[in-house]
């Protein structure tokens, strides 16, 4: 019998003001100890809210698939105007290079959009159904 937590849905903002600092500061000035004199200090740099999120779910799927290689499902959608599924229930999708290489072809959000048109509604609702889907090891289940 199959866990009934075996599916997880992230569903991950891309509206506008996602765009927005977190003003959680990146360090890039490393060598601070070893510095020459005369050297101007790097100025500090934040992570965006898109940045932070996509890095928090992306640990957590690395996790999963660490500990759980395999029949622990992900399944990653961003959400603006509309929503991007962007793996499937199916094995085969379930690595964190498929899903990096998804986001980077969704890239960040862009904070000119109008956020009128963006709602987090779109990927949810894609989520509920997605979980509704059955997979491979559900349908197994199911024939036997």
């Amino acid at each position: 019998m199959f866990s009934v937590a075996h599916k997880t849905a992230f569903v991950v903002d891309h509206c506008p003001y996602m765009a927005e600092s977190s003003r959680q500061q990146v360090e890039c000035d490393v060598l601070t100890k070893s510095r020459a004199q005369g050297v101007i200090p790097l100025a500090p740099v934040s992570k965006s809210l898109w940045t932070c999120a996509v890095e928090c779910s992306m640990e957590y799927c690395r996790i999963l698939y660490d500990v759980y290689p395999t029949n622990k499902l992900i399944n990653y959608i961003v959400s603006d105007s509309e929503f991007h599924i962007l793996n499937t229930w199916r094995q085969e999708d379930q690595s964190t290079h498929e899903l990096m290489s998804a986001l980077a072809a969704v890239g960040p959000p862009d904070p000119r959009e109008d956020p009128e048109c963006c709602s987090i509604l779109h990927g949810l609702v894609a989520a509920v159904e997605s979980l509704c889907k059955l997979t491979e090891l559900q349908h197994e289940q199911r024939t036997r």
